[in-house]
């Protein structure tokens, strides 16, 4: 009977072969980690950008309806006592003035079918200081939706209860009073400008009649737009996410759904968090030009690793 002699791996071959799976197992280890922490990072960047992005169209589709010459830069720690009217000082961009507050146009009605339900044109020459027809309206539709968007929290065609504003293209309403934030309610507390209004529904909703409740004569134009709330992006809940005692970061709050025209400030409206771990806030006007400038802070994840920061910049013409 013939054996047959079988080589095994010699004790030399058996370690280098151990050497070499070592080898290649940190190699390969190292590559997986590298690729995680590439996945990782990208991730937050990504999660980052889209929720920044997001929250700039959100207060940019905002302030293209704001009505000029409405808006107001707010200290957020002394609100109703330090503030700078942009009519003013159009440039504002400072580190203390962080909030911005605006009246904004009923756009969801203007826009709403194919007969807005305010056309924004006002018939002058047969209005009185009453009534001021505007052709080519239909108040209905507008009550319609502003109720339903206000939660019936404005009241369209009654003297009671809170009311929406007509603002005129103009930035005189009387020989004393100008066109300003000091007289529509965001500042001061002084009402003198805004023109509070009811719809008064008749057979004819293609031209309904727009009554005014001021007793003070109001001078008109043409043009005019209808408001039911204010809107203010504010800081909020500024903390400290690196654990160095410094807050770093805050939530970028929209307030609305209030009306300054009834005496009512931005704490009294309705309230939602538009982008939360922001670390900057900036904006500025230049002619009717509105910039602003978000930057957000996304942690990765552990105590000594640096979070991701993403801006995010939008110029708005009005």
């Amino acid at each position: 009977m013939k054996k047959e002699l079988r080589y095994a791996f010699s004790m030399i071959e058996l370690i280098f072969v151990i050497v070499v799976l070592g080898i290649v197992a940190s190699i390969g280890s190292s590559i997986i980690a590298k690729v995680f922490d590439t996945y990782i990072s990208q991730k937050a960047v990504s999660t980052s950008s889209i929720k920044t992005e997001i929250a700039a169209m959100q207060i940019a589709n905002r302030l293209s309806h704001a009505i000029p010459w409405t808006l107001v830069a707010k200290n957020p720690e002394n609100p109703f006592d330090d503030f700078i009217c942009f009519v003013d000082n159009p440039q504002v961009s400072d580190n203390i003035h962080t909030a911005i507050e605006w009246i904004g146009a009923d756009n969801d009605s203007f826009e709403a079918m194919a007969t807005p339900g305010w056309s924004g044109y006002c018939d002058t020459s047969s209005s009185t200081r009453l009534t001021c027809p505007t052709p080519g309206s239909d108040i209905a539709l507008s009550k319609n939706i502003i109720e339903k968007l206000s939660n019936n929290g404005i009241n369209f065609t009654s003297f009671a209860g809170s009311k929406p504003a007509i603002f005129f293209k103009t930035d005189d309403y009387d020989n004393l009073t100008k066109y300003h934030p000091s007289c529509i309610g965001l500042v001061a507390g002084n009402t003198d400008c805004a023109i509070k209004a009811y719809g008064i529904e008749g057979t004819a909703f293609t031209h309904p009649t727009l009554a005014f409740t001021d007793s003070d004569p109001k001078i008109r134009a043409e043009h005019y737009a209808i408001s039911w709330s204010a809107y203010a992006i504010v800081p909020t809940n500024f903390r400290d996410i690196n654990d160095d005692g410094i807050d770093d970061v805050y939530d970028l709050k929209l307030y609305y759904n209030y009306q300054p025209w009834e005496g009512e400030k931005y704490v009294n409206g309705s309230s939602v968090v538009l982008l939360n771990n922001v670390s900057v806030f900036k904006f500025t006007q230049l002619d009717n030009t509105i910039r602003f400038k978000i930057c957000v802070q996304q942690p990765i994840g552990g105590a000594n690793i640096a979070p991701v920061t993403l801006c995010k910049e939008k110029a708005v013409i009005r």
